[in-house]
């Protein structure tokens, strides 16, 4: 057994026996492997067990093609609403809140893909993209 494959096991064992809930970020610079590295852990961390919502709020969203979903159901891809979120001012600082509940901004507007992550697109797609 190779190395790499000890260390996705090892991983893939780490990550079905924390099931505390999580929220996860990746940001960097343009063409550093964010959507790559998101899809990937997305995958991986709904293939051990957890349940996975992963969010695209790229003006240009691929994270769809990371996690496996056909380009034929694109068009399937809900995008959400802007008035989805409400502004609220508290001690002077603007926050944002969903205006519905969660479970069902993910039932309205997810798409199930591969391996069962639920994707949410927030993202508007520039003209000519996909």
């Amino acid at each position: 057994m190779g190395l790499n494959v000890l260390r996705l096991s090892y991983l893939h064992q780490t990550l079905a026996l924390n099931l505390l809930p999580m929220k996860i970020a990746v940001s960097g610079k343009g063409g550093s492997g964010k959507t790559s590295i998101s899809g990937t852990l997305a995958r991986l961390m709904a293939r051990a067990g957890r349940e996975v919502v992963a969010i695209d709020a790229d003006v240009n969203p691929n994270l769809a093609l990371t996690l496996g979903l056909w380009q034929e159901r694109f068009d399937e891809l809900p995008a959400m609403p802007h008035g989805l979120l409400e502004h609220l001012t508290v001690n002077g600082e603007t926050r944002l809140k969903l205006a519905k509940p969660f479970d069902e901004v993910i039932s309205e507007y997810s798409v199930e893909c591969p391996d069962q992550v639920r994707l949410l697109l927030m993202g508007q797609p520039l003209a000519g993209t996909g």
